[in-house]
């Protein structure tokens, strides 16, 4: 099957397509970008041309093609100890604070990666709060979610390449990795620890459109380098439903260049990208 070429009202379409559905917003005008995820998605749906997808997209706007193409359309780049000063903060300051509120203790202390992509943000939280909990006899659990079921898939299989644990100290490296198997080349590839893993749940949510219903009350959550891909109202839309499930006196993290043109309701800005809920 050769590479299907895209018109610019076919681009526009698909981009509105994604904005609908996930408040995404990507360029029509990135037709290079467009055209190779889209012949991507064709090669692996079987669907013969650009146009016979939209069709697919008219028919059923909401349906399994929609979520096939949000899926493709959508960038997830992560690594662990990505923006290490947060997780050095949360050492020292922010998981000392939520469990003088009680967390751990009285509930489970819940850290919540709001765009966990393929789990390394999710991954590196669950290290250090368990390093952090070891000793004091903390209960606490890990929630990833993210609008892309299949890059979920990936993250709750937790496996990585070789160089993608070069941030892991060695410590931790040794405590929570396990060998997996060699690839091609000899390089190696690791899985995290069963431990680790069984703190976590997975789960799909547009966090422009969290359901009322979302059984989620976290301590802190990392909302980070996602609302690049937003208009800057719907930055602050999703922000502020994420802040609604933080609990009273826990903590938003956001990405070091993504600057919130106001707090979401209820939130003090407590140092560059951090954020408290009074």
């Amino acid at each position: 099957m050769q590479n299907d070429r895209i018109t610019p009202d076919q681009a526009q379409f698909l981009v509105e397509a994604v904005f609908r559905l996930s408040g995404i917003s990507i360029a029509a005008t990135k037709t290079d970008f467009l055209e190779h995820r889209i012949n991507r998605l064709l090669r692996e749906s079987g669907v013969h041309s650009v146009a016979e997808y939209i069709e697919h997209l008219r028919s059923a706007p909401t349906g399994p093609a929609a979520l096939q193409l949000v899926e493709a359309l959508t960038t997830h780049t992560t690594s662990f100890f990505r923006e290490r000063a947060h997780f050095d903060w949360m050492t020292t300051t922010g998981l000392p604070s939520v469990v003088a509120e009680g967390a751990g203790r009285d509930q489970p202390l819940t850290i919540w990666s709001a765009a966990c992509s393929t789990g390394a943000e999710l991954w590196t939280a669950g290290m250090v709060v368990d390093t952090f909990a070891r000793s004091r006899n903390l209960r606490w659990d890990l929630v990833g979610t993210d609008v892309s079921q299949k890059i979920l898939r990936k993250a709750a299989v937790a496996t990585f390449e070789e160089d993608d644990i070069i941030p892991i100290p060695e410590d931790m490296r040794r405590r929570y990795l396990l060998r997996s198997r060699t690839l091609a080349g000899g390089k190696q590839r690791y899985r995290i620890a069963p431990e680790l893993r069984s703190h976590a749940r997975l789960a799909w949510a547009n966090l422009l459109d969290l359901p009322p219903s979302m059984a989620l009350t976290a301590d802190i959550a990392f909302l980070r380098n996602v609302l690049i891909y937003f208009e800057p109202g719907d930055q602050l839309r999703a922000a502020a439903n994420v802040a609604r499930r933080i609990r009273p006196g826990g903590y938003l993290l956001t990405g070091h260049s993504e600057g919130l043109a106001s707090p979401p309701p209820g939130m003090t800005p407590v140092s560059p990208s951090i954020y408290r809920k009074e």
